[in-house]
């Protein structure tokens, strides 16, 4: 006969087994994790078992109404995470959110809930009922008669009715009857359950000073949340404070636990490591981990940095495909990070980050990661403020729209990536140091072509009535006007358009034809570059150095729109790369 295993024992299995079908359940479709839940043996074990943060998203992702019994089998602990993240916006107590999560537990467990209102959450209710209540208690000699509006008693003593307030619109109308229709169901509750209590919940809900009462409920919730990664807003900006790669061997080493967590220990959020995915050399250097109670450390602290970051960004996450949003994000920077500051050998990049990763903290390597996006809008701003466009009041449209997406992206105050495969927003956090790099590069040129117009001294009255101005039809043109010997541009010149019939000689001389292909030449491109560096008084090798690769994509561009039509065919209404007249 097998001899059965100790005590201790049946419990580590026990709680291996429910971490093992919580990650399994995690990973199902909304609907087929309820029903997995619910067809467990011990079902409230099981929801006890997770992770406050994970029951969340999972009950959203089921939708709040639906997953009922998940909340009547959820733990007090979890409930009151669920309340902390619902019913505060920033500093101040949300009534109406309130009243609808009230609701939504009341109906998943009634009795708890009472319960849990005298034992837990009195000062919360009470806050609660001094908003939205008002209390009349009757004198002995005193008759019902005399009181004005509809109050209501169980005891002919202590009289109760809702606020009223006026509303303007139907939501508000139905949000008003929600609240009355809860304070009459959950004060009938309370009273049958214990009516002494009941009544001392009035009169000191009659008493409450509401801003102190209010002060200290957000600073209880601020310390729940700030052990779960929720800092307050001004310490969870943080996470943004650039640090350089040279500065972390001062920072310090972070202390990893040698050996499994407590049996009793509450689980570790493992929601956020489920979303990383890719092939970055964050992820990498977590697959060159072998240490299940490394892993199991930085599992958690990986959820923590999530969290901080969507506190810092003031973001309400209430779904897995918002939080792998979030995941996305704290992984890519996490991954600059490594790449700015791990061995630069391709053999070691892996095993180098995977130690990075075990000294130091996850949030020292995601801000180094910012610090890359942090430096190109700083240095965008910089410029842009002394910059030739903004000395001339010129849109940023003017850096046509490649380099007018790559400026938006950088101009904000938290830097993104301009990235046109996208099919909505076209902006995303960078994921690679190569993204840094190429915005870098890009930005450098925008610097460098401003520079160039400055150094031409291009006059600002001549482009102001120009709608569509660009730098690829501005320096196109007054190619054009140079080569057909126009007048130069003053400040007195009306516009810098060229006539069709002015321009059609240029345009014969500018292709050479290839059978059937038409292409710009070299002798073109070289004129070209040498009447630029003649404007701008500069070596035309210096000049193609700097800007080279840009005017190859400008010729590349010409060709491509305008490689197949003959002079004869032109319309200027269609021609973007040229300013022209009909």
């Amino acid at each position: 006969m097998k001899k059965p295993l100790p005590p201790s024992q049946q419990h580590a299995r026990r709680m291996q087994q429910l971490a093992e079908t919580r990650q399994r359940i995690l990973a199902m479709p909304p609907d087929k994790a309820l029903s997995a839940i619910l067809d467990q043996p011990q079902p409230a074990a099981l929801v006890h078992a997770f992770a406050e943060e994970e029951l969340h998203f999972l009950i959203h992702d089921i939708g709040v109404d639906d997953a009922l019994p998940l909340l009547a089998l959820a733990s007090n602990r979890q409930w009151e995470y669920m309340l902390d993240m619902e019913t505060w916006r920033k500093d101040r107590l949300d009534y109406p959110q309130a009243t609808i999560w009230l609701k939504r537990l009341l109906r998943a467990d009634p009795k708890r809930l009472i319960r849990w209102c005298f034992d837990e959450k009195s000062e919360f209710l009470e806050l609660y009922l001094f908003r939205n209540i008002e209390l009349y208690i009757r004198e002995s000699d005193e008759t019902t008669a005399e009181m004005k509006g509809d109050y209501f008693s169980d005891d002919d003593t202590y009289y109760v009715r809702p606020v009223d307030y006026p509303v303007n619109t139907p939501a508000e109308e139905r949000e008003k009857s929600q609240r009355d229709a809860l304070l009459g169901e959950l004060l009938r509750r309370l009273s049958v359950a214990d009516y002494p209590r009941y009544q001392a919940l009035l009169t000191e809900a009659a008493g409450v000073i509401p801003a102190e009462t209010e002060e200290e409920l957000y600073r209880l919730r601020t310390v729940r949340l700030a052990e779960k990664g929720f800092l307050p807003f001004h310490e969870a900006i943080g996470v943004y404070q650039p640090l350089r790669p040279g500065d972390l061997a001062a920072r310090g080493k972070k202390v990893l636990g040698m050996r499994e967590p407590e049996s009793g220990q509450l689980p570790a959020p493992s929601l956020a490591a489920a979303f990383l995915d890719g092939d970055n050399l964050f992820v990498r250097g977590l697959k060159s981990i072998d240490d299940p109670v490394v892993l199991v450390q930085l599992q958690g602290e990986l959820a923590g940095l999530c969290n901080q970051v969507i506190t810092a960004d003031r973001q309400t996450i209430h779904g897995r495909d918002q939080l792998g949003a979030v995941v996305a994000k704290v992984s890519g920077y996490l991954s600059i990070g490594l790449e700015r500051t791990a061995d630069k050998r391709p053999t070691h990049r892996d095993t180098s980050a995977a130690a990075l990763l075990r000294r130091h903290p996850l949030a020292d390597l995601f801000r180094i990661g910012v610090a890359g996006a942090l430096d190109l809008h700083w240095q965008a701003t910089r410029w842009r403020k002394a910059s030739w466009c903004q000395s001339r009041k010129i849109a940023l449209t003017f850096w046509d729209e490649a380099w007018l997406g790559l400026l938006g992206g950088l101009l904000i105050d938290r830097p993104q990536y301009f990235d046109p495969a996208m099919a909505d927003t076209r902006y995303r956090d960078f994921r690679t140091l190569a993204e840094i790099e190429a915005t870098a590069r890009g930005l450098k040129q925008i610097m460098a072509l401003d520079d160039l117009c400055l150094a031409m001294q291009i006059p600002s009255a001549p482009l102001a009535g120009i709608r569509f101005l660009t730098y690829k039809n501005l320096l196109l043109t007054l190619w054009a006007r140079t080569w057909l010997k126009l007048p130069a541009i003053t400040a007195e010149t009306a516009g810098i358009a060229i006539a069709l019939t002015d321009f059609k000689p240029f345009y014969r001389w500018l292709w050479h034809e290839q059978g059937e292909r038409r292409t710009i030449g070299d002798p073109q491109k070289s004129e070209f570059l040498q009447w630029l560096a003649a404007a701008a008084d500069e070596a035309p090798s210096d000049l193609g150095d700097r800007l080279g690769t840009v005017f190859e994509a400008l010729f590349s561009e010409l060709q491509q729109e305008l490689g197949a039509v003959r002079c004869g065919n032109l319309d200027p209404h269609y021609v973007q790369l040229f300013l022209l007249n009909a």
